[in-house]
């Protein structure tokens, strides 16, 4: 069965009543250019699509995973860049997860062939796979009906076919951020979300963003560039992959502001550190390589690295 068309674009009450406009072209440049500038993932694990695209994601080898995604979302992902997101150590396959936002990690859809093919197991296939051979979210229904009582019933709703997933997490807190095809905007679905007012009629197609995700929704620029100025600003730290594959560790994050008798200043039960104290750490390696402006990219992975090491 072919899948429906996309919407047409139009006005959006969530960008301040603007129209987004969707383009292949852009979203490959966009996502390029972001990958390429992480300050903490190595060069060498970006992957640009080969002129064509890539040659194992087609409609037949996705077909198990995808089959209800329209042909452009197809197209789309055979000429994305992709992270190196899962590694053999060991004798072992692991998801190193390369975190690139606040619980995100890129979804690498090369590996989709890889399990159709056999040479990753179900076993070895990273958690976000599943999800999207299921295809669906978990909605929240508020219902405004006059005289009645908020309705926040979950239930679970298919993603429209125009619609594909960008990022993953680990668990149910994880930051799933979800590319519409018919505008090139981009909006955060989380399996816990709060219930915000519908910024859409209920016959809209984009109502899907008020039942299964945030309040806000962005042009993948915005988005992207937003991020951007999180990591030259320092606020994002990331680390790169440690001790022969074994992963990432999760960005540490520092707000304006923070420092002693701020609220985060005291010593995190959990970690058994101080947060604070290792951010302070992290900028001055990351200002030592000459980040933003002069960075060393070679020096401080492996500065970082020594210095997650020894933490």
């Amino acid at each position: 069965m072919t899948p429906p068309k996309p919407p047409k674009p139009a006005p959006d009450p969530r960008l301040g009543g603007k129209t987004s406009l969707y383009s292949r072209d852009e979203v490959v440049s966009q996502l390029e250019s972001f990958f390429e500038f992480l300050p903490h993932i190595p060069t060498g694990v970006v992957h640009k699509a080969p002129a064509g695209g890539w040659p194992s994601i087609t409609a037949d080898t996705l077909g198990g995973h995808l089959s209800g995604k329209s042909p452009e979302v197809i197209e789309l992902l055979r000429r994305l860049p992709y992270i190196d997101g899962v590694s053999c150590s060991l004798g072992h396959w692991c998801d190193t997860n390369p975190w690139i936002a606040s619980e995100a990690y890129p979804c690498d859809y090369r590996l989709l062939p890889r399990g159709t093919s056999g040479e990753l197991t179900d076993r070895d296939l990273p958690g976000w796979v599943f999800n999207v051979r299921n295809d669906c979210g978990f909605t929240t229904r508020p219902d405004y009906g006059e005289g009645e009582e908020e309705d926040t019933a979950v239930t679970e709703e298919r993603w429209p076919p125009w619609v594909v997933q960008l990022t993953t997490g680990t668990d149910r807190e994880g930051s799933c951020w979800m590319l519409d095809t018919s505008d090139g905007t981009v909006t955060r679905y989380c399996v816990m979300k709060y219930v915000y007012p519908p910024a859409y009629p209920k016959d809209d197609p984009r109502a899907w963003r008020d039942r299964m995700c945030d309040d806000e929704t962005k042009t993948l620029k915005d988005w992207l560039d937003e991020l951007r100025e999180e990591y030259r600003d320092m606020m994002y730290l990331g680390l790169p992959n440690v001790d022969s594959g074994g992963g990432y560790p999760s960005l540490y994050f520092r707000s304006p502001g923070d420092g002693p008798g701020s609220y985060q200043w005291e010593e995190t039960e959990m970690m058994q550190s101080n947060v604070l104290i290792e951010t302070q750490e992290l900028r001055k390696i990351y200002k030592e390589a000459g980040w933003p402006d002069h960075y060393d990219k070679d020096a401080c992975l492996g500065a970082l690295k020594e210095w997650w090491r020894q933490n």
